[in-house]
């Protein structure tokens, strides 16, 4: 364990850091925190390397409340596998009693833990990005939409967030010129943000990598949630308590079944 303790006012960036993550319910990433930090006037848009190299030494330090997992690194991960393992997860059909089939494609992978938390409720199909999409997500997309078309034939709304640049207003136009082909069914998008008009109107920085320009991190939380559930219920239903409890009652027999089945194989085995 380090010893590593920082300045004065590192230490007050840290704190006010920390207490920015502990203020939402979900992990960050590094780059939200940034801004939050850069919003409060602890630090400029051009000290990101130093800011990135201070919570990166707080982390491994172990430094007060900072450990290794402090934040979410949504784009690389670990599939640890070969112990025993049960799980189960049963859901019942969300589609068939909505309006609307709808999606949200986003481009920042590392937001996945926001919209997921604010989108539970209503069980929706949440799609990254991470930059350009690639060519067979574009294709699994299209034929997706094809078949929850035929199997439902409902409408179609696709809700899409991502940054305001000059690369973030082409990903969506990108992806679109190949899935809107490869798809022979109807369907609408709306971009929901970021817009330029919303950067003003909640004050946001620019992104420190490219001037005039405004990442989706940089949306302080009540303003991201207040954009994703209004853009969403304007086209879904929360899940019914009916169709929780159903759930509920189906997933204790289950457990109850393979709990019966696992203590039979055991007692087996000892045999």
């Amino acid at each position: 364990m380090s010893s590593w303790k920082p300045r004065k006012d590192s230490a007050e960036i840290l704190n006010f850091a920390m207490a920015k993550i502990k203020s939402v319910p979900y992990k960050v990433s590094n780059r939200w925190v940034f801004y939050r930090v850069v919003q409060a006037g602890f630090a400029t848009k051009a000290q990101i390397k130093i800011f990135d190299y201070l919570l990166s030494r707080a982390r491994k330090s172990f430094y007060d409340e900072w450990k290794p997992d402090t934040l979410t690194d949504s784009i690389r991960h670990a599939d640890f596998i070969g112990e025993f393992a049960a799980a189960f997860n049963i859901e019942l059909d969300s589609i068939r009693d909505q309006p609307y089939y709808c999606q949200l494609w986003f481009e920042a992978e590392a937001m996945h833990e926001q919209f997921e938390h604010y989108t539970r409720d209503y069980r929706v199909s949440l799609i990254p990005f991470r930059g350009d999409c690639s060519i067979p997500i574009k294709w699994q997309l299209a034929k997706k939409l094809e078949g929850i078309y035929e199997k439902y034939a409902k409408p179609i709304q696709v809700l899409y967030f991502g940054d305001y640049d000059k690369k973030g207003l082409a990903i969506l136009d990108a992806a679109l010129k190949d899935i809107k082909v490869w798809c022979k069914v109807p369907f609408s998008v709306e971009r929901i943000g970021l817009t330029l008009e919303q950067a003003k109107e909640f004050g946001l920085p620019a992104n420190p990598d490219r001037p005039n320009s405004f990442q989706w991190e940089a949306v302080e939380d009540t303003d991201a949630k207040k954009l994703i559930l209004d853009s969403l219920s304007k086209y879904q239903l929360p899940l019914s308590n009916g169709l929780q409890e159903r759930e509920k009652t189906i997933k204790a027999k289950v457990r109850t079944a393979i709990l019966e089945v696992l203590n039979s194989e055991l007692e087996t085995e000892l045999e």
